[in-house]
């Protein structure tokens, strides 16, 4: 729960007792690699914190293809948040990638929260906007920058996917093939 705590820090100025209170709205549970923590079709009424490991967020493309929406290394929060905001069924998919510490706020506690007082509400309003802020980062990194400079960021950034993701899902992550972002990595290893 520290992590989680800690991770509050950065949204703002909370007490000892609000951080407690908050982060005891969520339950710790450990998953095993290979675990679903979503899938299409299904209605997401969870919210999850990494504490601890990997995510694979993904969807199929009209071909059956897998393809990666986004790879969660801890600390970080991961939900479909169209689904758990509209009540819709899932487009997407989440996988653990790895043995992982999650922390995980219901649906019904969410909303319990929000609606408690303004405070609440108003922090969860800022949580949410940063993960929107984080996805609109990503989008103008893809469109702005070359996949070599992509996949270098990347090294730069989140080593613990790099060094525990497998290079096909990398790949995925990253809009290219394997044998591309072969030829990259084994080009950096050269110089």
């Amino acid at each position: 729960m520290k992590t989680l705590q800690n991770f509050f820090d950065t949204f703002g100025e909370l007490s000892s007792d609000e951080k407690f209170y908050l982060a005891n709205q969520f339950e710790e549970t450990h998953v095993k690699k290979g675990t679903p923590l979503f899938e299409e079709g299904e209605v997401v009424d969870r919210i999850y914190f990494i504490g601890e490991g990997i995510l694979h967020h993904f969807n199929y493309n009209d071909f059956g293809e897998r393809k990666t929406l986004d790879l969660h290394d801890g600390p970080c929060f991961c939900t479909d948040l169209h689904s758990f905001s509209e009540g819709k069924r899932s487009e997407e998919s989440c996988v653990a990638l790895s043995d992982s510490t999650l922390y995980v706020l219901t649906k019904a506690r969410y909303n319990a929260l929000i609606n408690s007082n303004i405070k609440w509400s108003n922090f969860v309003k800022g949580i949410i906007e940063r993960t929107l802020i984080k996805m609109l980062d990503q989008v103008k990194n893809t469109a702005n920058k070359s996949l070599e400079e992509r996949y270098l960021e990347l090294v730069r950034t989140k080593p613990k996917i790099i060094q525990n993701v497998s290079l096909r899902v990398i790949a995925s992550y990253l809009g290219t093939s394997r044998e591309t972002l072969h030829r990259i990595r084994r080009r950096h290893l050269v110089a």
